[in-house]
């Protein structure tokens, strides 16, 4: 058994030994800015100015559309607010004509 155990136990530690390592995150701190250095000078990783137009205007697109959804959203909390203070005037209202109508039956 405790052979068993003991050859689980290595055959563990290699196949994760074999399993780690090759990425960025392995590297030291210097390391890890030169991958990354080496990896912006890549063909694939430059943008053309066409792309980059393209990313500044969605850019844009995105602040627009935010900025449309807050109007929107103030518009609509602004017509029930509106609405609920229209609702708390006719109560109000009501309320007072009651009032004058109790008045004016007392003195009669």
């Amino acid at each position: 058994m405790k052979k068993v155990l003991s050859i689980l136990s290595l055959s563990a530690l290699i196949l994760t030994g074999c399993a780690t390592g090759g990425s960025v995150g392995d590297y030291g701190m210097g390391d890890d800015s030169a991958a990354i250095k080496a990896g912006r000078n890549r063909a694939s990783a430059q943008l053309s100015r066409a792309e980059l137009e393209q990313h500044r205007r969605q850019r844009a697109n995105v602040s627009e559309e935010l900025d449309l959804e807050a109007k929107k959203r103030r518009n609509r909390r602004d017509e029930i607010q509106g609405g609920m203070s229209t609702a708390a005037g006719a109560v109000g209202l009501v309320g007072a004509t009651a009032g004058t109508a109790r008045l004016i039956k007392s003195w009669f």
